[in-house]
């Protein structure tokens, strides 16, 4: 659990504050439907800000073929802000996306492997409203366990951990999208029991408790931080396997030396632009 002075977090709160939803547009300024919809977190490094979901959130049409295509979608999270008069919803446009893809030189044809998680350095001074909550969940004696209009959470490194075969872990989201007339309709959902298998290669495997007899009851989840029963963040949802029990997270053993490389090359930059 996350403890302030205050007060002590319960995992229901942590996931659903930790979690950020997102909406994706190939129209940057998001005036038709959305294309897509997914997850993802913001984790606060070495005095940056950065957010991350997965790369096949924005890059659809690149996973669909193995290969960078050029072409780029657009993402903005959800501030949950809503304007009754205009009846649209404050969306935050989160861009300058840093993505990988990967090469095996002892292979003729390099073997290209996306990299199946997108990272951002965003200036929260840029951020012209807050990241609130719309849920509104209780437990089982009704008393409040998230309410709406609170404002979320991001991650300190001390929240971030390897993988353990003893632990227990969750994720949460919002699936099964539906406009209703002007509104749009999701389900929350919370995906419990799961359990650290092993890593391979770029990912870790966690096995769900039952079969996944439906992918779409975890479509948009893509992106979404994985926590453990203590509220701490071992990777990046990335896929699931339909008919199996098998979900592939990204860790953040794989996803930190590209936080360092981004802030290097932020650093260069910067002294670039203010050499004579």
């Amino acid at each position: 659990m996350y403890t302030t002075v205050a007060r002590e977090f319960s995992m229901t709160e942590i996931l659903v504050k930790t979690t950020y939803q997102a909406v994706i547009s190939k129209e940057k300024s998001f005036q038709s439907q959305p294309i897509a919809f997914g997850a993802g977190f913001f984790i606060n490094y070495r005095d940056n800000l950065f957010f991350l979901t997965a790369d096949h959130n924005i890059h659809i049409e690149d996973h669909k073929v193995n290969e960078r295509t050029g072409i780029d979608n657009y993402l903005s999270v959800l501030n949950n802000i809503s304007d009754k008069n205009s009846l649209s919803t404050l969306l935050t446009p989160i861009d300058g996306f840093y993505y990988m893809q990967s090469f095996d030189v002892s292979k003729e044809d390099l073997n290209p492997q996306l990299f199946d998680v997108a990272i951002s350095m965003v200036d929260r001074k840029r951020f012209e409203a807050p990241f609130l909550t719309d849920e509104d969940i209780k437990d089982e004696n009704e008393k409040p366990l998230v309410s709406p209009n609170e404002e979320k959470f991001e991650f300190l490194p001390e929240h971030i951990i390897e993988p353990s075969a003893d632990d227990t872990y969750y994720v949460y989201g919002k699936i099964r999208p539906e406009f209703k007339g002007l509104f749009l309709h999701r389900s929350n959902t919370f995906k419990n029991d799961l359990k650290y298998v092993n890593t391979f290669g770029n990912y870790m495997l966690l096995n769900t408790r039952e079969v996944i007899a439906d992918a779409e009851d975890w479509a948009g989840l893509s992106g979404s931080p994985v926590l453990n029963q203590a509220g701490k963040c071992v990777g990046v949802l990335c896929s699931v396997n339909e008919g199996s029990r098998s979900i592939f997270v990204k860790p953040f053993s794989k996803i930190l030396p590209f936080l360092d490389t981004i802030i290097l090359q932020e650093q260069l930059a910067s002294q670039a632009k203010t050499e004579p």
